[in-house]
């Protein structure tokens, strides 16, 4: 039985101390395009809760859940029947009342508030409402070819702090003028990523993590990647989804592992640390973290293989003890394998000022780009971070790859078949969505110079010129 069947309408403030609270749910799209509806339940107490949502205009409905990593905040995860992924931040402004915001895989935003009070929710939506129907925009832009419609086979399943995004179909090759195309190297094939982003510390919060593995996971499934993803993970949940990733790796060409988060290494040997860790000694920190060694034993059923530790911000647990030095330690790749870290041996990277991480924000830039070979993908990221940082990081990789693997497909050297006048190409719509999405928080006018660079007239330019424009004074 669902949450929300479980729950009662609270009565009183006694009672809504006490249980489940029955809430409602009125939000928009940022370019007030849209509007959406939809009631839910939660528990005050327990921190986790559930929600119905439909969109008016789109006609899209949606389920999900979300928990809390702080007092008084939440995230969640929505799912569409029209695919879309939905992940959401919220926060309580009252014992009545709170508000959040949601981003789907495509980049779309929206905010939204919820009540207790049904009355209070019916006033805003009038607002809402009236605003939407005066603007009387289009909304052909919230839809997308990503976005396979299969309402009729979709179940809208509530999602906890782990979740799995399914791959994109990847684009087809294009003919190369042989008789019979003949596939790249480790450019198809079956690809699973593990991503996790750890950022709800007690005592040394960090704020891009989720952020991070949110954006990454979104872009790894646009580029053909089966995406399992895990946020705010204590030690049992990521020790499970790790040995979950590996059951299910046998069979696939490629394997991904990607974590952000602190990181820890004591006598040469790496540790991640998830949420509800307690280290007070060495010891400790074998007991409560997860050691990278087991999760390089996780890959070994996948003949080529990528681990990129985001995983070096500056940690308070190296202060307890004298054998821990400053970031993560060196390893050997096993064969078929790259590891890239976030900085150099032993030191440490930043958390970022922006929405990501100085690392992902890199990441995510190059990550799209087609026919762009994975050392290369690394290389660009070492220039950009060691840029921004003014070389005070600056990522490292160590490799034992025997092949060629590409993120996205190169483009055939052979003229592509005629398309329609101004229709991107799929690679390159993927493209620009991981360039926008690592930068449109960004505070840097130089991220939004560099996108209108790339993109001069795609789907973003206009908003990345506005963005321009307030960061430089309108000059």
């Amino acid at each position: 039985m669902p949450p929300s069947l479980r729950c009662l309408t609270i009565m009183s403030a006694a009672l809504l101390l006490g249980g489940c609270v029955k809430i409602f749910v009125v939000g928009h799209t940022d370019d007030w395009s849209d509007y959406m509806t939809g009631t839910g339940s939660a528990d005050p107490l327990g921190g986790e809760g559930h929600a119905e949502i439909s969109f008016a205009k789109l006609g899209t409905r949606c389920a999900g859940s979300f928990r809390d990593y702080a007092p008084g905040k939440a995230r969640g995860e929505i799912r569409c029947d029209d695919q879309r992924v939905i992940n959401t931040e919220s926060w309580a402004i009252s014992l009545s009342a709170g508000k959040g915001y949601g981003v789907d895989q495509l980049g779309h935003r929206g905010t939204f508030e919820f009540y207790t009070d049904e009355g209070e929710y019916r006033r805003e939506l009038e607002k809402v409402r009236a605003e939407v129907d005066k603007r009387n925009l289009d909304i052909s832009h919230l839809r997308s070819p990503k976005l396979v419609t299969q309402s009729t086979q979709q179940r809208l399943l509530p999602q906890g702090t782990i979740s799995s995004l399914p791959a994109a179909a990847p684009a087809p090759a294009a003919a190369t003028g042989r008789s019979e195309a003949t596939p790249l190297p480790m450019a198809t094939g079956k690809r699973l990523a593990l991503v996790i982003g750890n950022g709800g510390y007690r005592d040394a919060p960090l704020k891009n993590p989720v952020n991070d593995a949110r954006a990454l996971a979104a872009g790894l499934s646009a580029l053909g990647f089966e995406v399992l993803k895990g946020e705010d993970l204590g030690q049992r949940e990521m020790t499970r989804l790790i040995a979950r990733f590996g059951e299910r790796l046998a069979g696939h060409d490629v394997g991904m592992f990607f974590f952000a988060g602190h990181g820890i290494q004591i006598r040469g040997k790496n540790y991640l640390i998830p949420v509800d860790a307690q280290i007070a000694s060495e010891n400790s920190v074998r007991a409560e973290a997860v050691d990278v060694d087991a999760v390089l034993d996780q890959l070994s059923s996948s003949p080529l293989n990528v681990v990129i530790l985001d995983a070096c911000r500056n940690n308070p647990f190296e202060r307890r003890f004298r054998s821990v030095s400053g970031g993560l330690a060196q390893m050997d790749a096993p064969r078929g394998t790259l590891i890239a870290y976030a900085t150099a041996p032993g030191k440490v990277a930043q958390d970022g000022e922006g929405a990501n991480s100085t690392y992902t924000a890199a990441l995510l830039k190059v990550l799209g780009e087609p026919g762009l070979p994975v050392e290369s993908v690394f290389k660009r990221v070492r220039a950009e971070v060691a840029r921004v940082t003014g070389d005070n990081q600056v990522p490292w990789e160590a490799s034992s790859l025997t092949g060629d693997f590409y993120f996205a497909l190169p483009v055939a050297q052979a003229p592509p078949p005629a398309a329609a006048k101004g229709a991107p190409a799929a690679t390159d719509t993927e493209a620009e969505l991981l360039f926008w999405q690592s930068v449109k928080d960004s505070q840097d006018a130089a991220d939004f110079e560099a996108y209108l660079r790339q993109y001069p007239a795609g789907r973003f330019a206009d908003i990345a010129r506005n963005r321009l424009k307030r960061l430089t004074g309108g000059k």
